[in-house]
């Protein structure tokens, strides 16, 4: 009989542990329904995924509820699309060598395609926009001419002519003299030469700084659409098989083993109720940042009277939106009932509302500061 009962008390402790663990990471479902549907039991289970997350970890094995065997059935995908439109501003640069509107606006075409990879659109060109300055500037050297014209000279005489002249504060040096007859005389049967006139050219050199070349910037606006994949809908159907209670012939060995547990009863009553007593039935999950994906912080005791929650005994203390899932058996009792979720000094509510299966509901704990309380619970 000992040797029956330690095999009873083995069986107990395995399935408390299995009872317990729990994946690391874990996908909360948006909704669960149980449901007959023009004669199947079905259990409908609903998440939202982003994208890039994998929804084989949507996949369960089997599993009962309510005394039906619920086994996978199919998933459905349902992709849901989003259409963004926005205003966007793009800046353009143009290079020119002067700085004439004409010439700069030969560059800039009135309209452009806008597309980078995610928005796309045609935006238009702003002309109160525009902003032109020198790319750069350098020393330029030119020469600087002038002419003066001598009229009534007697002669073609080269002292006549200034040497130098003055132009905008510059002394330019003559360079050339071009002579003419400006009158005649009769002398005896000639004609000769009266007065000369002549124009002399002055020459010098100057330099200055001037651009080499001009940059000009411009804005193109306009309305860019942005449309792809927010998240991913998946709805898991369950196909559930009424469990038929298994009724077996009694045997000599079968007697011997009912005698046997009823000889253990009182030990096993008393093992059971200290386990289902003790044994934590709450798992906390803290949020990863992906979509609605959770990770397991680790598991609590609910208590069914002045249920509480005591966050910050875990030893990976969450912070921000937290997951909670409390067993099924528990959760029932705890209908209506108002659990105070505790962390240090915060502290959050949640009622509890209609129970199908295991429960789960998800609170807000915020940021928390403090020394975590290293006391666990016992098991």
């Amino acid at each position: 009989m000992k040797k029956r009962i330690t095999s009873l008390m083995l069986i107990l402790v395995v399935a408390v542990s299995m009872t317990m663990g729990a994946s690391a990471t874990s996908y909360i479902p948006d909704d669960v329904t149980y449901q007959n549907l023009n004669g199947q039991q079905l259990a409908i289970k609903t998440y939202t995924l982003l994208p890039d997350q994998d929804p084989s970890d949507l996949y369960e094995d089997d599993f009962e509820y309510d005394g039906f065997l619920y086994s996978m059935s199919d998933i459905v995908k349902e992709e849901q699309r989003y259409q963004e439109e926005n205003a966007h501003t793009e800046v353009v640069t143009v290079t020119t060598a002067s700085k004439n509107l004409e010439d700069i606006l030969a560059e800039l075409k009135p309209t452009i395609e806008y597309d980078d990879g995610v928005s796309s659109g045609t935006l238009s060109l702003d002309h109160s926009t525009l902003k032109t300055e020198a790319a750069g500037y350098k020393r330029s050297s030119y020469t600087v001419t002038a002419t003066k014209n001598y009229t009534g000279l007697d002669r073609n005489d080269s002292s006549y002519i200034d040497k130098t002249v003055e132009k905008n504060g510059r002394t330019l040096s003559l360079s050339n003299v071009t002579w003419s007859v400006e009158s005649t005389a009769l002398v005896g049967d000639e004609l000769v030469p009266a007065t000369y006139s002549a124009v002399a050219t002055y020459s010098g050199s100057a330099s200055s700084t001037v651009a080499t070349g001009y940059i000009t910037t411009a804005e193109y606006k306009g309305t860019v659409v942005s449309s792809g994949i927010s998240s991913i809908l998946y709805t898991v159907t369950y196909l559930g098989t009424k469990i038929e209670p298994t009724k077996a012939e009694p045997t000599f060995k079968g007697a011997v083993l009912v005698i046997s547990i009823i000889g253990g009863t009182a030990l096993l009553a008393a093992l059971l109720f200290l386990v289902l007593t003790l044994r934590k039935n709450t798992t906390v999950y803290k949020a990863t940042g992906k979509g609605n994906e959770y990770e397991k912080c680790g598991r609590l005791r609910l208590k069914t009277k002045d249920p509480e929650l005591r966050i910050d005994r875990l030893k990976d203390i969450p912070e921000g939106m937290i997951a909670v899932e409390v067993d099924q058996a528990v959760a029932k009792k705890l209908f209506g009932q108002t659990i105070a979720i505790h962390c240090y000094d915060n502290t959050v509510e949640h009622t509890v509302g209609t129970v199908n299966g295991q429960y789960w509901f998800k609170v807000d704990i915020g940021t928390q500061e403090g020394e975590p309380d290293t006391e666990e619970e016992p098991v």
